[in-house]
């Protein structure tokens, strides 16, 4: 900043300069032809009155030649070298000029007065010594007060800069001194509200928003550590025991606790890599038509009913999308719809536990398609419904019965916020649980 404040009043003050220098020298210039004027006037006048009589002396200092009709100079104080330069005065062209005579600069004006017996030449000069002093002596001072006031101009750019910047210098100490210390705290902000103030404002929510993220991400890793360890480790004794078993029967049992297991793995890596890529904000969010969510919502209907078939649950569905366009999209891929609804689904199938209803209702609104899922089951306990979108969390009865991971509503939570939706889940009035997600459509 201070580099261009310098770059900036320099050229700044450099054309002013020369502005000031042509100025200068125009009044100059304008000046000496009013003197050379000056000069000739008399001269002029006293030709115009009084032809015969004898042409007056110049007085002293001033530069004169006259000549008459026939080309005789009556009267010149003109130096030799001057008088060399200007040549004949009848010849000499009329008007201001500026020569140079023995190494001195001149300015000659030369004037033609009527007379009876012709035109008489006048010509009065200057030396322009005097002007040439004034402008050097000019220009030496402008180049003198132009560096000095650069300077001070750069000092007190210089000066308010870091002044300026002071604030942004101690915000940097103080995240470093965060990063260095691993410490919790945040950046200070002061008690004015201005630019810095705002900033130190916002990079705190980064911080927070970061630390929250890392949080996260920590708490998963634990987890799923957690969640894997137990198939793993139950597949792992299945093929021990398949080594030491003697008969086909107990092979047969070995291997089918460890296909339940890698099942469970599989499924657990899948849902890991399905919120990995919501979570991403690198991998496209894809669309689906009204009709498609609709088709995806009976399709994961018919596979829970292929599922549950046996049982005495019973899976209904119901659409409502009466004056809805099935050309309107959505912000979500269609497979992400499916894989939302048989989670919600698969999770009212396990609270049932075997009898019981569950009712999926699809409503499509000028604006949004909103799924709801309810059933017949015991519902989630007042402590656990704020943390059932949190992933890997479980009711204590759930995780003990039916070894889920916990990401199920998790999943649902996330699809449901990239598609620029929200989820909500209440326990009914009448029992059960009913968990609603609503996906808004492009307009």
């Amino acid at each position: 900043m201070t580099i261009g404040t310098i770059v900036l009043v320099a050229a700044f003050f450099t054309v002013s300069a020369i502005a000031v220098h042509q100025i200068v020298a125009q009044l100059l210039q304008n000046s000496t032809d009013a003197v050379l004027d000056s000069n000739l006037a008399p001269y002029e006048t006293s030709i115009l009155t009084e032809p015969l009589d004898a042409v007056d002396t110049p007085g002293e200092g001033e530069l004169i030649a006259v000549a008459q009709p026939e080309g005789t100079t009556v009267v010149s104080t003109f130096p030799q070298a001057l008088t060399d330069a200007v040549g004949p005065l009848t010849s000499a062209p009329v008007g201001t000029q500026r020569l140079t005579a023995g190494g001195a600069d001149y300015a000659v004006t030369v004037e033609q007065v009527p007379a009876a017996m012709g035109n008489w030449t006048i010509a009065a000069a200057q030396d322009l010594a005097s002007t040439a002093s004034i402008l050097t002596t000019l220009d030496a001072g402008l180049s003198i007060g132009g560096v000095v006031l650069v300077g001070l101009f750069g000092i007190a750019s210089w000066v308010l800069t870091g002044a300026a910047l002071r604030p942004v210098e101690r915000m940097r100490r103080s995240a470093e001194q965060i990063v260095q210390t691993r410490s919790q705290s945040l950046l200070p902000v002061g008690e004015a509200h201005d630019e810095i103030t705002d900033l130190a404002t916002t990079l705190n929510h980064l911080i927070i928003d970061l630390r929250a993220a890392a949080a996260r991400e920590r708490q998963m890793v634990s987890d799923a550590s957690h969640e894997l360890r137990s198939p793993v480790a139950v597949l792992q004794a299945q093929l021990e025991l398949m080594q030491s078993s003697e008969g086909p029967a107990d092979r047969d049992a070995d291997i089918r606790a460890a296909q339940r297991a890698a099942a469970r793995l599989s499924a657990l890596v899948g849902d890991l890599l399905e919120l990995s890529r919501l979570d991403s904000d690198t991998v496209p969010t894809g669309a689906a038509t009204v009709a498609e969510l609709i088709e995806e919502a009976g399709a994961a209907v018919d596979r829970a009913r292929l599922r549950t078939s046996g049982s005495r649950v019973t899976i209904d569905l119901s659409v409502d999308a009466d004056g809805a366009d099935p050309a309107g999209s959505a912000s979500i891929r269609p497979t992400t719809f499916g894989r939302l609804v048989d989670n919600l689904v698969s999770n009212s199938i396990t609270a049932l536990d075997g009898d019981g209803r569950v009712r999926v209702i699809a409503r499509v609104g000028s604006d949004a398609v909103v799924l709801s899922v309810e059933d017949d089951g015991p519902g989630m306990t007042s402590e656990f419904l704020p943390r059932a979108f949190d992933r890997f969390s479980q009711q204590d009865d759930a995780r003990s019965q039916h070894q889920g991971s916990g990401l199920g509503l998790a999943i649902v939570h996330a699809a449901a916020q990239r598609a620029g939706g929200e989820a909500h889940l209440s326990n009914r009035p009448e029992g059960g649980l009913a968990v609603t997600v609503r996906v808004p459509l492009r307009l």
